[in-house]
């Protein structure tokens, strides 16, 4: 879909090693709105990682797509089921003081898509997954724009527990590239069509009001609409012992994915962004600057457009 911009990956390259940001595994993609040709640049690009919420976007433009076409419709009820109740606990909305989605609610379409492009609602993706099935998703979004390797999976649900097709399914993946060409296409009114890529766009910018997320700096971008995914495995919470084993095998007792994908307007630049990251430590209060990673970038576009 696009061309390898090779002098600025080279030059992106550059500016993040001396900024110590590839000390870590990444993927990042950037396409830069203001360029006269379709182009695209970044670092591991291709890599996958396991994208956490980030993912919710494939899902809401299927939803939004047969919406469109008449099967479905904003207004229409839908039964919670036990199986994809499975946010616990509001604090991990912080921002956000809507109650959870509990089995038996009866709630609309249009409710379960807002929860779960704003404020990232598992129970709500679950649901809307099963709604509209994942071979719809892959056939429809994934396969049609030739994104082979992403994936989707429900949240926080045992293995044991899924539908047969998917309990020995991989992790789910996704890569900086084809996040980058779908906020692209979002951007540009051609996922799927207008209707649905104005649709995504329009929740997606609603997602900030809660607060200060991902690469969003607020100091400096005019506009940022994105989708975050964050997760954490902390073997320290089960034990220090559990913890040590871990060190001792793996040479990590915490790993932390911190990815985020938008699009940013600055005062000199437009573009996509995309960032996948693993961050894999001994000491819990080792994080990826996801602000300081946004900031480097933001500066080098804002420069280079001038």
């Amino acid at each position: 879909m696009f061309r390898e911009n090779i002098k600025r990956s080279n030059e992106i390259r550059s500016l993040l090693l001396e900024k110590g940001f590839l000390n870590n595994e990444i993927s990042f993609a950037v396409i830069d709105l203001f360029a006269p040709q379709s182009e695209i640049f970044g670092y591991n690009m291709d890599h996958f990682i396991y994208p956490a919420s980030v993912y919710k976007i494939f899902i809401g433009a299927e939803v939004l797509r047969r919406i469109e076409i008449g099967e479905l419709d904003f207004n229409q009820n839908i039964e919670i089921q036990s199986l994809n109740d499975v946010d616990k606990d509001i604090r991990i909305f912080p921002g956000d003081t809507r109650k959870l989605l509990h089995a038996k609610d009866t709630v609309t379409i249009e409710h379960l898509i807002d929860l779960m492009l704003i404020r990232s609602d598992n129970t709500a993706s679950n649901t809307l997954i099963d709604l509209v099935g994942r071979e719809s998703i892959n056939q429809n979004i994934i396969s049609t724009y030739n994104w082979q390797g992403s994936g989707i999976t429900r949240k926080f649900l045992n293995r044991t527990k899924e539908d047969k097709p998917y309990q020995f399914a991989k992790t789910t993946l996704s890569c900086a590239r084809h996040l980058a060409q779908f906020f692209y296409l979002v951007e540009s009114k051609q996922l799927i069509s207008p209707f649905v890529s104005e649709k995504l766009k329009g929740y997606m910018l609603k997602s900030n009001r809660s607060g200060d997320k991902g690469l969003w700096l607020k100091d400096q971008y005019v506009e940022y609409y994105r989708k975050g995914g964050w997760l954490e495995t902390n073997l320290y919470k089960y034990g220090f012992l559990s913890a040590c084993k871990s060190i001792f095998k793996k040479g990590w007792a915490i790993i932390r994915y911190s990815n985020d994908a938008g699009v940013v307007t600055g005062n000199n630049s437009k573009y996509v962004i995309t960032l996948l990251t693993i961050n894999k430590s001994i000491l819990p209060n080792k994080y990826f600057n996801i602000k300081e990673f946004a900031r480097c970038v933001h500066e080098y576009m804002e420069t280079r457009n001038k």
